[in-house]
């Protein structure tokens, strides 16, 4: 072909047709640049539908992430209300008569006091996405926000969480090691400990952050729900 139009070229030159052979090169560069225009946008689409497989790559694998940690998260929500129903449970036995209270369920209230709820998300695809800087192949605007500040609610959530055990464990132990018998088989409580205000304080306190830890999880329950729906939108039908 270039052999070709080289040939034209060279006889128009050669008949001494100058005008001819201007619109002649005008044209041959047209075609150049339209031949370069075309490469250009053949490579663009190559490069458009590989980026668009490998961001629904991403997405297959950041829907299974917050479907489990969905799961996981509902899961630490019953045990903290657990833990703080346990507690409005054993708060009750402060109003009643000693002799009403009843020995097992005394037992069992207070040794689940430490039935705390830690939640450890799969965070696994989101972390390789913003380690290597490759969040911004997420195109939807939405969805990139909600996953660029998902580590950050969850620190928030985790120090709730420690802050709760870390009192939880401070102040529960030296009652543990007074007023209950700890051999394998007992399930003995001094009653004493019904009379203790410290130990009703620490009671109310538990509780306490243990509806906040529930109200963490319902705000993370909410997040989740918004990136998996717009996780739904951006992926293939086939895919979801």
């Amino acid at each position: 072909m270039i052999k070709f139009f080289r040939h034209i070229r060279q006889k128009l030159l050669s008949e001494d047709k100058f005008s001819r052979y201007l619109l002649y090169a005008i044209g041959e560069i047209v075609l150049v640049v339209i031949g370069i225009l075309i490469a250009l946008s053949i490579n663009n689409w190559n490069e458009y539908r590989k980026e668009t497989n490998f961001e629904q790559k991403i997405l297959r694998e950041l829907k299974s992430d917050f479907e489990y940690n969905e799961s996981e998260l509902n899961s630490n929500i019953i045990k903290s209300s657990t833990l703080a129903s346990n507690c409005d449970s054993l708060l009750a036995l402060f109003n009643l008569p000693k002799a009403e209270v009843d020995p097992i369920n005394y037992f069992n209230y207070t040794r689940r006091l430490g039935g705390y709820s830690t939640f450890s998300p799969s965070n696994g695809a989101l972390n390789a996405l913003i380690s290597s800087g490759n969040l911004y192949i997420i195109k939807n605007d939405s969805l990139r926000m909600h996953l660029a500040r998902w580590s950050g609610m969850i620190e928030d959530a985790r120090e709730d969480e420690m802050r709760l055990i870390a009192f939880g464990d401070t102040n529960m132990n030296p009652f543990r090691l007074e007023y209950l018998n700890l051999t394998p088989d007992s399930t003995y409580v001094d009653p004493a400990l019904l009379e203790n205000f410290k130990f009703k304080n620490i009671v109310r306190t538990i509780r306490e952050r243990a509806n906040y830890n529930v109200e963490n999880y319902e705000i993370l329950g909410v997040e989740i729900t918004k990136i998996l729906d717009e996780i739904n939108r951006e992926l293939n039908p086939e895919q979801k």
